[in-house]
C-alpha cells in the first residue's frame, strides 16, 4: 500500500455562526456562496502545513432569507518528503479544501438540524474550480495600483 500524499493531521472548527431568517414570502430564494483560504507552511519542518478555509453563505437579497453561514475551519497536513513543491502547491489547497468542506458540511447539517427549517446541506462544488478563482481574483487585485502609490504617466 503506498503512502497518502496528502494526509490530513488534525483539524479545529474555529469559527461556526448559523443563523435562520424568516422568508416574508415562499419560493426560492438565490444563495451566494464565497470561499477563501490561506496557506501556511511549519517553520521547521517544511512537509507541514496549515490551511484555513472560510465560507460564507447567505442569500442573494436585499434582507436576509433563510440560512446564513460564516465559518472558519483549520487543517493541518503533512506530505511526504519526495513530493514535489509544485505538487504540494496543488494538493494543499484542492485537496486540503476538498476534505475541510467535507468536514464542515457534516458539521453544518449536524447543527442546522434543529432549526425551524430542513437542514442546510451545503452543495457541492469542484473545488478546483473555486480555488482556481480564488487565484484570479488574488492575481487580479494584485496588479491593481495600491492607494498613496501614484502611477507614472507615459509622456
Amino acid at each position: 500500500m503506498s503512502e497518502s500524499v496528502c494526509q490530513l493531521e488534525d483539524f479545529h472548527l474555529t469559527a461556526l455562526s448559523v443563523q435562520w431568517h424568516d422568508p416574508k414570502t415562499s419560493g426560492n430564494v438565490p444563495v451566494n456562496y464565497q470561499f477563501s483560504y490561506d496557506v501556511g507552511q511549519h517553520q521547521t519542518d517544511k512537509q507541514r502545513y496549515r490551511l484555513t478555509f472560510r465560507v460564507l453563505v447567505g442569500s442573494d437579497t436585499p434582507e436576509p432569507v433563510g440560512y446564513s453561514l460564516a465559518s472558519e475551519i483549520v487543517g493541518f497536513f503533512r506530505f511526504p518528503e519526495d513530493t514535489d513543491q509544485s505538487k504540494i502547491d496543488y494538493l494543499i489547497r484542492v485537496n486540503g479544501c476538498t476534505i475541510l468542506y467535507g468536514i464542515l458540511r457534516g458539521q453544518v447539517a449536524t447543527l442546522t438540524g434543529c432549526y425551524p427549517q430542513k437542514k442546510l446541506v451545503l452543495r457541492t462544488f469542484m473545488m478546483r474550480d473555486v480555488v482556481d478563482g480564488i487565484e484570479k481574483d488574488r492575481q487580479a487585485e494584485a496588479k491593481k495600483p495600491k492607494p498613496g502609490k501614484k502611477k507614472k504617466l507615459k509622456a
